[in-house]
């Protein structure tokens, strides 16, 4: 019986490579003979999956895609649409992936995040409602498909496996970290090919990034996100490799010439100072404020330079011109006039459909009509299907994009999102000025002699507030992974700020590294509960033993017991 068990083993081990070898055959034939491939990608891909996760490859599938991330390459597909290769496919993979992984999981004794994960739920409503009223049903259904697709899998999927796996997120950086800088050398000899020539900038990480800005924002993320893996580092060969990385991941930011991206690690640098130094919340909110005025001061100069100079939009050839030649300024920044053009536009059908948008997807397709013809560059599309040569994009702002697209549902529901993360993670920061608020409150009564019976009410309950400080407190100040939290948020702030001038949440390659690093951060939180519940237990005894103090000494545990005792024994004045 032994003998016959040790001869099917080896079978069992090949079926999962022949699962994969025909998942890969399937969408080798999509290109040529997409009818019969259709069917046989559906067959394995439902079998892959189930194999992937009855043998426990989920982290494992995941570091691959994470090391392929960066080379993936966007190639035709059915009816003119585009599929990048070979990532899509695997994502594809990991949503069937995603149910079989909680049920297993589940069944193993471990709870879903849901609390977390019903974060999305309102984005995801917004979507679906969008769609339904939407200019171009077809175009929004598929992107409504992939943007779901990806917080599936790069944050519901990934918060899951982080949970489990404490050092995946930081096996997956590394691995999409390598790929990146690999693309990086590919960029160098493309350079090099042009002569060192700058105005080939834009193009040079082709086909793997569209365009240097995109390129600019993922590695202004990861050199936070190297600059804390150095930082948490216990030897000093791990904290030179993380500093190496991260000033490596600044130069790729220098190199790509994105001011967003430059713009949005020195915004990062702030959040990071803020966390750090831990100023009171009137001092930030002051400050924002402050920041908020000066720029509606300032917002008239802006606009009546942009309306000055809005003439090169006559002139397809301005950039070739003399500096003498008519309607051309040298300080005039082409890319920036359509930047405001395209906000514009977003503003303006974002009033005429305020509730629904004109549907996810379709802002490329239908902006052209809502343009401010002063804005009007040389980069300015009218005909969607032939933009002019370095134009694209679509409203070059994630959240004029949702207002668009989506309408006030899609906006809140985005900033709902990125709020509890900022509040999560933040929390160190404002435990910290309550415990100091509830101190000083303690102390004040300590100072105070024979109080009145009001005031002895007040100063016994600020002793109590102070108590319930405390002890809001111990359990975050013990957090194990207070700092992962830190970092993450940080990370995060790059492209929350970077967010204002381009979107890029509907690549693979960055949805990665944003929802990725959301579920990290979360799945870092989730390590309060089992702290939370250390900390109740000893609560509760801490409560036991003061109970049986106050017996001792005659004395009662709640403040206004204590001040009715007093006042019955007449010690009140």
């Amino acid at each position: 019986m032994t003998a016959n068990k040790q001869t099917m083993q080896p079978g069992k081990n090949l079926l999962l490579p022949i699962m994969a070898g025909l998942f890969v055959l399937s969408w080798s034939l999509v290109f040529w003979r997409p009818l019969f491939a259709l069917p046989l990608i559906a067959l394995s891909s439902v079998l892959l999956a189930w194999g992937l996760v009855q043998k426990d490859l989920e982290p494992a599938f995941m570091k691959i895609a994470a090391f392929l991330l960066p080379f993936s390459t966007p190639l035709p597909f059915l009816q003119e649409s585009m599929i990048r290769i070979p990532t899509e496919p695997m994502i594809g993979l990991a949503i069937l992936m995603l149910p079989l992984y909680l049920l297993k999981t589940q069944r193993r004794g471990s709870k879903p995040a849901w609390k977390e994960a019903a974060i999305v739920l309102p984005l995801f409503g917004a979507y679906l409602l969008s769609t339904l009223f939407s200019e171009m049903p077809v175009v929004s259904i598929k992107f409504t498909f992939v943007n779901i697709a990806y917080i599936l899998v790069f944050y519901i999927l990934l918060l899951h496996l982080y949970r489990q796996h404490n050092n995946l997120f930081a096996e997956m950086i590394k691995l999409y970290g390598i790929g990146f800088l690999l693309v990086f050398l590919w960029s160098l000899y493309q350079y090099h090919t042009y002569g060192w020539n700058p105005v080939v900038v834009r193009g040079i990480f082709r086909p793997f990034y569209n365009d240097h800005t995109i390129f600019g924002a993922a590695a202004a993320m990861l050199a936070v996100l190297a600059a804390g893996t150095g930082m948490r580092r216990k030897s000093l060969p791990g904290l030179i490799t993380g500093v190496g990385a991260m000033f490596l991941f600044m130069i790729a930011v220098l190199y790509s010439t994105s001011r967003g991206a430059m713009l949005s690690l020195v915004f990062a640098g702030l959040v990071a100072v803020i966390m750090v130094l831990r100023p009171r919340p009137v001092i930030v909110g002051g400050g924002l404020i402050l920041l908020l005025l000066t720029g509606l001061v300032f917002y008239p100069g802006i606009r009546d330079r942009i309306q000055d100079t809005s003439v090169v939009s006559y002139y397809h050839d301005a950039d070739h011109r003399g500096p003498d030649s008519p309607g051309v300024d040298d300080s005039i920044d082409v890319s920036s006039v359509e930047r405001v053009n395209r906000w514009i536009s977003a503003w303006r059908m974002f009033r005429e459909r305020p509730l629904t948008g004109f549907g996810p997807g379709t802002y490329q397709f239908t902006y052209i009509p809502y343009q401010e013809e002063r804005l009007m560059t040389r980069l300015t599309v009218t005909d969607p299907q032939n933009p002019p040569e370095g134009s694209g994009g679509t409203a070059h702002s994630e959240y004029f994009l949702l207002l668009s697209e989506t309408g006030i549902p899609g906006l809140l529901a985005f900033l709902l999102i990125i709020g509890r993360w900022s509040w999560l993670a933040s929390r160190s920061w404002l435990a910290t000025r309550r415990l100091a608020t509830g101190q000083r409150l303690a102390t004040r009564q300590k100072s105070t002699t024979r109080p009145s019976v009001t005031t002895g009410r007040w100063l016994a309950t600020g002793r109590w507030l102070a108590a319930r400080a405390v002890l809001a407190t111990r359990s975050w100040r013990s957090h194990p992974k207070r700092k992962d939290m830190a970092f993450a948020l940080v990370a995060l702030s790059t492209y929350f700020f970077h967010a204002l001038v381009n979107n890029f949440l509907t690549t693979d390659k960055f949805a990665f590294l944003f929802w990725g690093t959301a579920a990290w951060l979360l799945a870092s939180y989730d390590q309060e509960g089992k702290t939370g519940k250390q900390e109740g237990r000893m609560g509760k005894q801490d409560g036991s033993m003061e109970k049986q103090e106050g017996h001792t000494k005659g004395t009662e545990p709640w403040p206004g017991n204590a001040m009715a005792s007093k006042k019955k024994t007449g010690q009140c004045n």
